[in-house]
């Protein structure tokens, strides 16, 4: 299995370790200290060593932070983690809704003067500037100090080690040596002499390379120095790359991990550094040494988002392969008795149709397998201990994704177990009706995801409902099932571009009781502009997911004949595209799904 069950949560560790944090803070004279879910690469997803966040409260979340202060500490979660959260931590920790109250903004509540110590490894410089910024006037200071979490984890596990690999041209469309040399050009437009790349899925996607560090995401930990000549200085574990060959070739140099920071202080010239990405600790080894800095976003950023030709064409064959897998399963989970299945069951049986791809490496993410109330928790995550059976009138949220040599997939469907009440079908409708209004969207160039969110929300609001969290991210090539800068909710200011792979999954969750969501990945590309128009870049979304949608959960009197249109029009390419892929019996299956509404 790709897929751990274990309950990774150890609440009642979180007193004793508090008191340890809080006497390691004392000794260096603290009057705080900052523990984030993050890791010296900055990137969304952390190997178990930087658990550091779940070690010491016991929240398990994929995003979070815990501010730490002599008699109280607040855990920071967004809307995807409030019953979450209460459900893992202690009293000795406080729930705090983030981003309606920011770190800064709690300290001042709840602390009148002092400093706070944090890892300048594990904070960003956009971060703890922010932070200072916001306390400027206080009396409250921030000090960057060693990681007290780890001088009191005395079990914390060894750095990942996973073999590095490259990755075939074929999937990536570029070779590594051609990507440096558009990136140098950027570079020397920019009068940059080099820049500093820490993100884990911008050094895989620049050099053609991936790997195994972190769970489903195949990355391989390490820095990289790109310069304005296109060679580029790679800071990388020489075990990671012996199998890597000759393909890095003689234009980028290797150098072991712990050599760094001594190389960061003898660059020279002007150095880009991105400060929303970046560590502190880099930024302030390059300030200390003089050394001048340009901040920039990271060049590998946009180029990585916007696919090319040759990596789309490979990700919409994996999304057909796994459609036929999704198909195959649900064929499969119809066919099962009420009352016999496991959420636990449920997830070992989508790895297994999965699994019969021999392109499958991994999962994109655990498997959010949850029925009945658990399908309230956006970003639940089944365990020994939480995991229940599937019962009559409750509804099955599957929320899953598979990393494929030639793409990285992730679908949500909601499945009806039995007959269902008539205040659900109206939910799963409205919810319906908003992914549905995402896709059909055409609309200027310099539209982002803010200017679009609304659309997916409107049928819900109608009902005065609404979901907490965001509508869509950003997906990766084979790298990480969230990537950026692109998404769809109400913060995001990031134009969208032709070529980018995007989520679109609204939701509603009504807690305690069931929650709801559908989602598809799109792909942003060029629309034909009507005779009539006068914009000179027009976009549309072009859909990867084709697998169908729960009927028996759908109130075809609620929708609207164009919804009805593209519903019944999305259920024929589903039939098309994928019917020829499978069994007899889930052949027959899917005819069945599609039938017209």
């Amino acid at each position: 299995m790709y897929q751990s069950f274990d309950n990774q949560s150890d609440p009642d560790q979180g007193p004793e370790r508090l008191n340890k944090l809080r006497n390691e803070m004392a000794a260096r004279g603290l009057s705080g200290y900052l523990v984030p879910r993050a890791d010296v690469h900055q990137g969304e997803y952390v190997a178990a060593r930087d658990e550091r966040l779940a070690w010491l409260t016991g929240f398990t979340g994929s995003a979070g932070f815990c501010a730490v202060l002599p008699n109280c500490a607040g855990v920071f979660v967004d809307g995807r983690y409030r019953v979450q959260v209460k459900n893992q931590i202690r009293d000795v920790f406080t729930p705090v809704n983030w981003p309606e109250v920011k770190v800064p903004d709690w300290l001042r509540s709840n602390l009148t003067k002092g400093t706070i110590g944090f890892d300048p490894w594990l904070h960003t410089l956009s971060e703890i500037e922010s932070y200072a910024k916001a306390l400027d006037g206080s009396d409250i200071t921030l000090s960057p100090c060693e990681n007290l979490i780890d001088l009191i984890w005395t079990d914390q596990p060894h750095a990942p080690m996973a073999k590095a690999f490259a990755y075939d041209e074929k999937y990536a469309g570029k070779s590594h040596s051609q990507k440096r040399k558009e990136l140098a050009d950027v570079l020397k437009d920019a009068g940059q002499d080099a820049v500093v790349i820490t993100l884990p899925d911008s050094l895989a996607w620049l050099l053609n390379i991936r790997g195994g560090d972190v769970s489903h995401v195949p990355i391989a930990h390490g820095f990289v120095v790109l310069h304005s000549n296109a060679s580029a200085d790679l800071f990388m574990a020489a075990d990671k790359l012996s199998q890597i060959g000759e393909h890095l070739g003689p234009d980028i140099r290797v150098h072991a991990p712990d050599s760094f920071d001594k190389y960061l202080a003898n660059l020279t010239g002007t150095v880009g550094i991105d400060p929303d990405n970046v560590p502190m600790a880099v930024a302030s080894i390059l300030t200390t040494a003089g050394i001048a800095t340009q901040r920039a976003q990271d060049p590998a950023i946009l180029p990585k988002a916007c696919k090319n030709s040759v990596e789309l064409t490979q990700a919409r064959g994996a999304h057909l392969r796994d459609a036929a897998a999704m198909c195959e399963f649900l064929c499969w989970l119809d066919a099962q008795a009420i009352g016999t299945l496991s959420e636990i069951d449920v997830a070992v049986a989508l790895e297994g149709f999965r699994r019969a791809d021999p392109a499958l490496t991994d999962i994109s993410f655990d498997t959010i397998s949850a029925s009945g109330p658990n399908a309230a928790l956006p970003h639940y995550s089944v365990t020994q201990d939480s995991n229940r059976q599937l019962k009559e009138g409750e509804v099955m949220l599957i929320d899953s994704g598979g990393q494929y040599l030639d793409g990285t997939t992730d679908i949500t469907r909601t499945i009806a177990v039995g007959v269902q009440p008539d205040a659900v079908k109206r939910a799963f409708t409205r919810v319906l009706q908003g992914m549905i209004a995402i896709s059909r969207l055409r609309f200027p160039a310099g539209i982002a995801g803010r200017d679009l969110d609304a659309f997916a929300r409107a049928a819900l609001w109608a009902a005065g409902q609404d979901f907490n969290h965001g509508t869509g991210h950003g997906v990766g090539q084979f790298l990480s099932v969230h990537e950026g800068p692109q998404r769809l909710s109400r913060q995001s200011t990031i134009a969208f571009d032709e070529g980018m792979i995007l989520s679109n999954e609204p939701g509603f969750y009504q807690e305690g009781k069931f929650g709801i969501r559908t989602e598809n990945l799109l792909v942003v590309q060029r629309a034909e502009i009507p005779e009539e128009g006068n914009i000179k870049t027009l976009y549309e979304f072009e859909t990867l997911t084709f697998v169908p949608i729960d009927l028996r959960m759908v109130l075809g009197e609620l929708l609207t004949e164009p919804e009805k249109m593209w519903l019944n029009s999305y259920h024929q390419s589903c039939r098309e595209k994928i019917g020829h892929r499978l069994s007899d019996n889930s052949r027959l299956w899917l005819e069945q799904a599609t039938r017209p509404v």
